[in-house]
This record gives structure tokens, sequence and C-alpha cells, in this order.
């Protein structure tokens, strides 16, 4: 916490109201993959949530003191505002926290980067939010989604919006292809944008492909050609089954991956 270890206040506003946001990342050979994008993304979503950023210099440094083996593993940081007394209110001259937390890699089936996975439809509807695109830390749609489903038959599980739109999954983006055109759903009313997400659009438009952020519904996907899910622990891995839709095996989330690698600066 702020570059120590020490103990977590329980007056700090991200325990008390999850007054705050976070972003989560690979660290490898003790650098964050694609940090300037990840730093980027948390100085917009402080900012939207009118929280005074923090130097990139001093997360860096809280980088350089926790992650010290070459180890790739995950790094989350979470920018609360800070502390205050109970209540909404709180002082101008608040001076916002930082924590940094180090967890070991996740060690994902190697089928899933082989074959695909599958993904749940969630019966959890998101919510239009004032914050859409900013990734606070109230994630309890998240949190409901994710308890429909007890089995490890599914990777992810997608989130629609009350008009029947997909809009994300629970820990990750959604895309698919239709012929030469790439499309993934609009962040304008709800959802999170994330970092890999971000670089999939920039990616595709550099292999040729159209890329569209619009509206579609749960249809107009298993309409689709192709599926892939994208985020920055696993980077793409195709979709291989929604409901009773399936897809055959596809290279594109492995060009993805392979660009995602070139890009690691």
């Amino acid at each position: 916490m702020n570059g120590t270890f020490q103990k977590i206040s329980p007056f700090d506003r991200a325990f008390q109201y999850g007054d705050g946001i976070f972003r989560t990342f690979v660290v490898d050979n003790k650098k964050v993959v694609h940090w300037k994008h990840h730093y980027k993304k948390i100085v917009e979503d402080c900012l939207a949530m009118r929280i005074n950023p923090p130097k990139e210099k001093d997360l860096l440094s809280d980088i350089h003191s926790l992650f010290k083996s070459n180890k790739k593993s995950v790094g989350k940081f979470i920018i609360s505002r800070g502390n205050s007394e109970r209540g909404y209110k709180f002082n101008e001259d608040i001076t916002h926290n930082r924590f940094l937390i180090k967890t070991k890699m996740p060690s994902y089936p190697k089928e899933y980067f082989k074959i695909g996975v599958n993904l749940y439809v969630c019966k959890q509807k998101l919510n239009p939010s004032i914050l859409s695109g900013v990734k606070h830390l109230n994630r309890l749609e998240n949190i409901m989604a994710r308890q429909e489903w007890k089995s490890d038959d599914y990777a992810d599980g997608i989130l629609l919006d009350h008009n029947g739109y997909v809009i994300e999954c629970i820990s990750s983006n959604i895309f698919m292809r239709i012929g030469k055109t790439i499309y993934t759903p609009m962040i304008k009313h709800v959802g999170i944008k994330g970092v890999t997400r971000e670089l999939i659009i920039k990616i595709s438009k550099q292999l040729g492909f159209k890329i569209k952020e619009t509206t579609f519904n749960l249809n107009k996907l298993l309409q689709s050609d192709e599926v892939f899910i994208t985020n920055s622990l696993f980077g793409a891995l195709q979709v291989k089954k929604i409901k009773n839709k399936s897809w055959q095996h596809q290279e594109l989330a492995s060009l993805f991956n392979q660009s995602l690698e070139n890009l690691n600066i």
C-alpha cells in the first residue's frame, strides 16, 4: 500500500463503498506487459471518477519493489479515493491510496488455446451506468452472474443488457467475425473497455480487417463465422460453443496472440 507493506484502514473508501478503480495485468521478467496502455487506462478511469491519478513513477516503483522474480505472475493495482469518516461526503484535500497485489499466473488448460472454450449465457443483466467503460470497484453484477454455474465446462459467461444486446463477458471482452469484418459491442451505457480490447481493435486494422463497435444481440452472435474473447491474462481465446451453436477451430485467436506478443512494450 503506497509503496510499503502496511495495514489497510477500515475507513478507506475502497473498503467502505467500492470508491476506486482497478487494473489487472501480467508481469513478465519484472516488467508489466503493455504497461503504457494499462497506465493510460488507470489515468482515464481515475479522472472519470474524479480521483487524482497516481504518478507513473510511483506505480513503477511499486512494481519494482514487489516483483523481484523473473517468473511470470499477475499484478493488480487498486486506486482508492482515500480515507474518510462515515458518509458519502469527503474532504476536498483527500489523498488517494494505491494498492498493489501480486498473485500467481493462472494455469489455463492447453485445450483453451488448441480448440477453444465454451461460454455460458448469464441470466443476470447489466444495468446502464454513468461510469460505463470504467473499471471501478463496484462489480456486484459480475459476482452475481458468476454464481450461475459451478462446473468447469465454461471459461466465462456472456453478459447482456436489458435490451438483449451482448455487452461483454464476466471477465473478458467479446468479439465476433463475419467475413472480413470484426465486431465488438459498443461500450456506451454499460461495460468495461479492457486494455486487450483496445489493442485488438488496433491490431485488427493492421491485419486488414474492418473493425466495428456496434450493438448486436445473441442471435447475431450465434450466426457469426467466428467468436473470440480477450483479456490481459490469456490474450485471445477462440470460442468453440455457445448454447447449441458450435464453431470449428480457426486461427484468428492465435494470430491475435502472436500480434499481442509482438506489441509487448
